[in-house]
């Protein structure tokens, strides 16, 4: 990725890689892989000093071009382009699909314990509820590492490398001090969050509600933030929280068409589900299987495409290229415009 940044303007700093913004809060030089040179050409032993690039003050972006366009056409573009990196390179579906089936395992690995060492006594739903609050680091982990990896692979395309999953595995891997850290931040909010709405009354479920509403939208850019700048835990969560409310507020919009979008795909997966597990039998074994096949295909390939959507956006909010991937700049800028006091 340092080809990109450093055309973006980024900097590194004790092994530590941080955005344009960040640069400047820091007083950075932006990245240098070449010696400076005197007017002959020759190379001057010490590293030219830099000057900081100009100023970059992220604003929101101005409302899409297309007026009047309705929302379900505007999805429809988005769900084709991110599915047309998807397919133009299909081993971006390995990450998800590795992060659902140890996913899998782990949730009925974390089931089974709890049950067995509950029994039947009164306290069994207590001990799974506690149980899937242990759980939720390991599987939260195993999330994270894959979306960073599947992001490090889209990077490299983008920036005229191909990479094989081996290396987004290889780039995760050099991130996983900084995943861990990440993962135990998120996993003891979203512990501190269900034990309210467990042991608190109405009103402290509606608040945590909405306190779990505001950081998943605060941490909505959370992998690309991990995969792209080597920053801690807390810095992650304010660059993330930065980037939605500064310059991507508008764009919740896309992600969730996306998503909303993407449901219509599992359906006749869930049908054949239900009709294989309702009809029994040879016949009913077989479409259980391709029902269940299928439903995981579906998901696996709808969480590539959402996590290849927030790349490109942003990537594009933080100033690297995008002209290499299919999306329009008036749909990154703002997937959803509003007109007329409604969104289109």
């Amino acid at each position: 990725m340092a080809g990109g940044l450093q055309a973006a303007g980024w900097a590194l700093e004790h092994g530590q890689t941080f955005c344009p913004s960040c640069a400047r809060e820091r007083d950075l030089a932006v990245i240098d892989d070449h010696p400076a040179q005197t007017e002959s050409g020759a190379d001057v032993g010490a590293p030219a000093t830099r000057e900081p690039a100009p100023t970059q003050v992220l604003e929101p972006f101005p409302v899409s071009g297309v007026l009047g366009e309705r929302r379900s056409v505007r999805t429809s573009r988005l769900l084709r382009a991110s599915f047309s990196v998807l397919r133009s390179d299909p081993q971006l579906l390995v990450f998800p699909a590795v992060a659902m089936t140890l996913t899998l395992m782990l949730g009925v690995l974390a089931f089974v314990l709890s049950v067995s060492s509950a029994g039947g006594s009164r306290s069994a739903r207590s001990v799974i509820f506690f149980a899937s609050l242990v759980s939720a680091y390991p599987i939260t982990f195993v999330s994270l590492y894959c979306g960073v990896a599947l992001a490090a692979v889209l990077a490299g395309r983008l920036d005229g490398r191909p990479l094989t999953p081996h290396d987004g595995w290889m780039a995760a891997r050099e991130r996983v001090g900084i995943i861990a850290a990440w993962t135990l931040l998120v996993c003891t909010v979203g512990a501190a969050l269900r034990l309210i709405e467990r042991y608190v009354p109405l009103g402290g479920k509606i608040v945590a509600a909405l306190a779990d509403l505001s950081w998943t939208l605060a941490t909505m850019f959370a992998v690309p933030v991990l995969a792209y700048e080597n920053l801690g835990p807390w810095e992650v969560l304010r660059r993330s929280s930065r980037i939605f409310k500064q310059r991507w507020g508008m764009q919740l919009g896309g992600i969730v068409g996306i998503g909303v979008a993407s449901i219509f795909i599992y359906l006749p997966f869930i049908a054949l589900l239900v009709i294989g597990i309702g009809s029994g039998g040879t016949a009913g074994a077989l479409l259980t299987v391709l029902g269940g096949a299928g439903l995981f295909a579906a998901i696996a390939v709808q969480a590539a495409m959402d996590q290849i959507f927030r790349v490109f956006v942003y990537r594009s909010a933080v100033g690297l290229d995008t002209t290499g991937g299919p999306f329009s700049q008036s749909d990154l800028q703002a997937p959803f415009g509003r007109k007329r006091g409604r969104w289109s």
